[in-house]
């Protein structure tokens, strides 16, 4: 055998025996550190167990902590508002207080001023009342002589009325003694004249006058017409004259009733399609 080979051979049954007492040793070990690495394992598992329960803990501490600084914000912003409004609130009842003395010292003012007034008005009152009492005297006086005044008129105005009756009476009687003389003069005095209740046509100077209003008689249906002229015109009983509408003829009317100022006639003869109206020309002829 080479001794190189015995050499090998040596060192390998050296090591052999080496690593057998290795291997005894280890086999020995093997079971503690089997057991130590269970221990550490568990003791791993409950140290990252309890961490993971703390870490869950600091988060829900964390959490309630975040929250309660935000309900703090809100609260203080909450508390930084009504602060403002307060502070607003006292600035506003400030000038409120400002502007209520000023108010209290004019109305303060107001009311000596119209203390002033009252006496015054007191004083105008009494004056106002003398005076409206000698007025009210005046007033009862002179109501008192308008009245007998009144009464005074009224007398006169009656005896005016009567008077102008009269008067009138004496003028219908003196027109009906000249119409009486005319007609028993002759036919040139400017009256054609022929029986006693017939219409005649006025032959002097042209009278004219207006209707004054147009009424229908219920009793008999004739239609009657109120002139404008009347025996001061020249306008007697039975007297016929013409109406006309600028130049043309409406109707013929006769008059019933004279007076000195307006007659009554009644319409006789009216021409086809027209009516009378108020308003229309009445005249003692047509030229």
């Amino acid at each position: 055998m080479h001794v190189l080979t015995k050499v090998f051979v040596f060192i390998a049954a050296v090591l052999s025996v080496a690593l057998s007492t290795l291997v005894i040793a280890f086999a020995v070990n093997i079971d503690k550190i089997r057991e130590d690495y269970q221990n550490l394992a568990s003791a791993k598992a409950a140290i990252e167990a309890q961490s993971a329960a703390a870490s869950a803990i600091s988060d829900q501490e964390r959490s309630r902590l975040n929250s309660v600084i935000e309900q703090l914000s809100r609260e203080q912003a909450t508390l930084k508002a009504s602060l403002g409004n307060l502070e607003n609130e006292r600035n506003t009842l400030s000038a409120a207080k400002a502007k209520a003395e000023t108010e209290r010292d004019a109305i303060t003012a107001k009311i000596a001023e119209l203390g002033e007034t009252t006496k015054t008005q007191a004083t105008l009152i009494t004056s106002y009342r003398d005076e409206v009492t000698t007025l009210r005297k005046n007033e009862l006086d002179f109501r008192q002589r308008a009245l007998d005044m009144d009464n005074r008129l009224n007398d006169l105005e009656s005896q005016r009325e009567v008077l102008e009756q009269n008067f009138r009476a004496v003028q219908e009687q003196l027109a009906e003694a000249k119409r009486s003389s005319a007609s028993a003069a002759a036919p040139a005095a400017g009256i054609v004249s022929g029986a006693a209740d017939q219409s005649f046509v006025y032959t002097g100077p042209r009278i004219q006058g207006r209707i004054e209003d147009v009424k229908v008689d219920a009793s008999t249906g004739k239609t009657l017409v109120k002139l404008s002229v009347g025996t001061n015109d020249r306008v007697s009983k039975n007297m016929k004259m013409f109406l006309v509408r600028g130049d043309q003829f409406v109707a013929n009317v006769v008059v019933i009733t004279p007076d000195l100022k307006w007659s009554v006639a009644e319409v006789t003869l009216v021409n086809k399609g027209l009516q009378v109206t108020a308003g229309d020309l009445v005249v003692s002829r047509i030229d």
